[in-house]
């Protein structure tokens, strides 16, 4: 049971794994499908244990070789029927029938599910950003919350990759082993109150976390705790991308990460590659960004920093000054553009 480990070669069965592994009740929902899909007393277990089915890592594997699959002439004509009934045999199982279309004369002309849950205007879409900062129709069946109203559970702010968290000790982020903190290229050697924009002292002992987005991520970010809105606000201010040469091949990349080990920051000092961009110190903590602190029962002050991204870094808000949010609520998103969340804590008891 859990998670699926089996990784996937074929685009649609990575999204099907990425889609069972966003939840872990999800996941148990998926697991649950494999056992009741060999259950002798349903039926199917002969067809299962002939395609090697014993897991839900076995089935994703299964989905994996049946896009893949070439008749051979010792193939039986029935042979891809066959494969076919057991592929639907663990989708209709009655534990996922609440995440596909029900085939009722209701759902017919609407919407697939799934693959279909951006709201769509009834004017259509007016322009790209329009389209690009789309919502879910169904934030709860889209992206479900593990941990809900457990306030031992941090929610993760957006779609991203999860990139690190280090403590703030006397106003600056700490890092092991020499490290620097960079954010888009900026080293963190100033003071955190200078992101925050604050003069409060508040946050010189707390926690930091950093996630950046992807082009194809959601763009809508949403609250990792509950509580008060104390300030919401956009920074105008500049823009910058970080640009590398790839490491393992020809060309160029974004240089993503926020930490960056010593002999690198020792390349970049040195001799100048010729696809490099300048980042030593001297930046400011200068990107456009929003802040949202919101005021909490059980962590202090949380402050939330969507940050945008070159020229694209429209931060649209959603909430302001003394709103209630709930965890998961929608708190910004991002226009064509944006990249990054940066999670401060006030207290490093997290």
């Amino acid at each position: 049971m859990g998670f699926p480990t089996y990784e996937p070669r074929e685009p649609l069965v990575i999204d099907l794994r990425d889609f069972i592994c966003r939840c872990s009740k999800r996941a148990d929902c998926f697991n649950a499908a494999i056992a009741t899909a060999r259950n002798p007393m349903n039926g199917g277990l002969e067809e299962m244990d002939a395609e090697h089915i014993v897991t839900l890592d076995n089935y994703l594997e299964y989905c994996d070789n049946l896009l893949r699959w070439i008749p051979r002439v010792s193939s039986k004509g029935d042979e891809l029927l066959r494969k076919l009934l057991v592929f639907y045999w663990a989708l209709d199982q009655p534990i996922l029938r609440h995440f596909q279309t029900p085939i009722e004369p209701t759902s017919s002309n609407v919407d697939l599910s799934w693959l279909s849950y951006w709201l769509e205007p009834a004017a259509g879409w007016l322009s790209f950003n329009h389209w690009f900062s789309r919502a879910w129709k169904n934030d709860d069946l889209a992206r479900p919350l593990d941990g809900e109203d457990d306030p031992n559970v941090i929610i993760s702010t957006a779609d991203s990759m999860y990139d690190g968290n280090w403590p703030v000790i006397d106003g600056r982020a700490s890092i092991e082993n020499g490290e620097h903190i960079y954010l888009k290229g900026v080293k963190m050697d100033w003071p955190i109150k200078n992101l925050l924009r604050t003069d409060s002292t508040d946050w010189d002992n707390g926690h930091f976390m950093h996630a950046f987005l992807g082009p194809t991520d959601y763009h809508r970010q949403h609250a990792p705790v509950s509580g008060t809105v104390l300030e919401a606000k956009v920074i105008q201010n500049q823009v910058y991308l970080q640009v590398e040469k790839r490491k393992d091949e020809d060309g160029i990349c974004m240089d993503r990460a926020i930490c960056r080990p010593k002999h690198e920051i020792g390349r970049r000092q040195g001799m100048k590659k010729k696809l490099d961009v300048p980042d030593e110190a001297g930046y400011q903590w200068c990107q456009t960004r929003g802040l949202i602190v919101i005021q909490t029962e059980d962590y202090g002050k949380v402050a939330f920093l969507p940050i945008g991204m070159a020229q694209v870094s429209s931060v649209i808000l959603k909430v302001k000054k003394d709103d209630k949010v709930k965890e998961g609520q929608l708190l910004s998103y991002f226009q064509f553009g944006g990249s990054d969340g940066v999670v401060v804590f006030e207290t490093s008891e997290i």
